[in-house]
């Protein structure tokens, strides 16, 4: 009985119940086509970890199925190249799809909820290290089970590997700078490289090691060459991928737009949007904001600075791409540990009982009941996540993945969202850029598929030969035009 009350003792027996937990309900609709929120984000990615299996793998040289221009200087990409993050998590699920032998999208979400676990882990031995096992545990439970965090955790994006590699980068450098060593000089090396490969938002992880190393050392300047040294190191493999990308501009997506493309930054919309909307309905809710805020406030010690830096950076995060936070919700998904953390410390701020406050009597049961009902609260607006935005497209693609060559080119027009596209198995449009006979005549297009049986896909109906027609979906063959055509009296719509 006693080493079973000594087990009940040991966080890390809590810590692996959490771990287990959290992959369990991340399990919850992992066969979801990838149709479900955000599936035009998660199709371009897992569009190029599919096409690495089909065409060959080449990190060097990922490419999507998007046709499209969606670069700054929008021209179209026969080439379907897709520079944007070095293609680390595309390639851990292009490895499993090689294990499985065969594409399998489940898998490339299970990538994604073992790199949460280990974020899950990295959270819990960074806060250890300085505010203690109990808020290290509910930062870690947080983290793990925010409904929010669940979506974002098995979603088929770079962003939950990001996050796991920049922790890493965070909790090894810290010991390195305080600790030494060459262990933790190369781990924590490692862990930055590939954090900035991923996406270089991981720069905001960097401010508390500032810190970190501005206490070790006593001073900001003149800096150490070791410093130095691990600075050009972390970021040069981004620098040189940065370069080799320019060879094919019009494969790196446009994103000059997300710091402040709208003009929204510091204006009352924005806050609106970022503390009402994002905080305080999708991911912390009102209830979980109030305990956020109630730890952010609290005053910390020299040590705790490090983690309210880490705060910091995350609200310079959201300040900076003000655009692309407030337009796209997974943004957020780098600031969660921060968020965690701190609706954790302001939890057990109100269970320990604050100075000059409240009576426990009270602040014990309000912690009980806002750290529940986040939770709670959170479901309600997260579960909508996961449903099928169209099931249309899901059974338009499967059908013309059955009846069409595997070479085919296609339209699958879908208000550029390549969502659609990705069902198709197939390259091609998500938009009609062109009239129809460019495309046909430029691009090889073969074949027009829609979901939407507007003026452009009738006229396209009236003029070439129609494969499949049911009321959800329409497959088009674009090499067999009807004779006796009238050009003149139907004339192509205008997009």
């Amino acid at each position: 009985m006693s080493k079973f009350f000594n087990l009940l003792k040991d966080t890390r027996f809590w810590l692996v119940l959490i771990l287990v937990a959290a992959f369990w309900v991340r399990l919850y609709k992992i066969d979801n086509p990838v149709a479900d929120w955000h599936s035009w984000r998660q199709a371009d990615t897992a569009a190029v970890a599919r096409n690495f299996y089909k065409d060959g793998f080449n990190p060097f040289v990922p490419k999507y199925d998007d046709m499209s221009g969606v670069a700054e200087n929008p021209v179209p990409n026969p080439g379907r190249y897709r520079f944007v993050e070095f293609p680390i998590y595309n390639s851990l699920a292009y490895f499993l799809y090689v294990l499985n032998g065969g594409v399998n999208e489940e898998l490339a979400r299970l990538v994604s909820i073992f790199m949460s676990l280990g974020s899950t882990v990295f959270i819990y031995v960074i806060v250890k290290r300085y505010w203690g096992a109990a808020t290290a545990l509910l930062s870690a439970f947080v983290f793990a089970f925010l409904p929010y965090n669940i979506y974002f955790s098995r979603v088929i994006l770079p962003e939950p590997t990001l996050i796991f590699f920049s922790l890493g980068m965070f909790y090894f450098t810290d010991r390195w700078i305080n600790e030494g060593g060459r262990k933790f000089y190369a781990t924590s090396l490692l862990f930055a490289i590939i954090a900035f490969l991923i996406k270089p938002m991981a720069v905001f992880y960097l401010l508390p090691l500032i810190y970190t190393y501005y206490r070790k050392e006593g001073k900001l300047w003149p800096i150490p060459n070791r410093y130095f040294a691990w600075a050009i190191l972390a970021v040069l493999p981004l620098g040189l991928w940065r370069i080799w990308i320019l060879q094919h501009p019009e494969g790196i997506p446009a994103s000059k737009w997300l710091l402040n493309g709208n003009g929204i930054r510091f204006k009352p919309i924005f806050w609106q949007w970022i503390v009402e909307n994002r905080f305080g309905q999708e991911i912390l809710t009102a209830f979980g904001t109030v305990l956020f805020f109630l730890g952010l406030l609290k005053k910390a010690g020299k040590e705790g600075l490090v983690l309210h830096l880490l705060a910091l950076s995350s609200f310079l995060y959201l300040i900076i791409f003000a655009t692309g936070n407030v337009q796209h919700d997974y943004y957020q998904i780098l600031i969660i540990p921060a968020l965690a953390i701190f609706m954790a410390r302001g939890t057990i701020l109100l269970l320990e009982g604050i100075n000059g406050f409240v009576p426990r009597i009270w602040t014990i049961p309000l912690a009980v009941l806002f750290f529940v009902m986040t939770f709670y609260s959170g479901w309600g607006v997260v579960k909508g996540f996961y449903q099928i935005n169209n099931p249309s497209i899901v059974e338009a693609g499967k059908a013309a993945d059955k009846i069409l060559p595997k070479d085919a080119v296609v339209v699958a027009p879908y208000d550029g969202d390549t969502a659609f596209l990705y069902q198709t198995n197939r390259p091609g449009f998500p938009v009609v850029p062109l009239p129809i006979k460019d495309l046909i005549d430029k691009f090889g297009v073969k074949y027009y598929i829609s979901v939407n049986y507007d003026a452009k896909t009738k006229w396209v109906m009236r003029k070439y030969t129609v494969l499949e027609s049911n009321p959800k979906f329409v497959i088009v063959d674009l090499t067999r035009e009807k004779p006796n055509f009238d050009y003149i009296g139907n004339p192509e719509p205008a997009d």
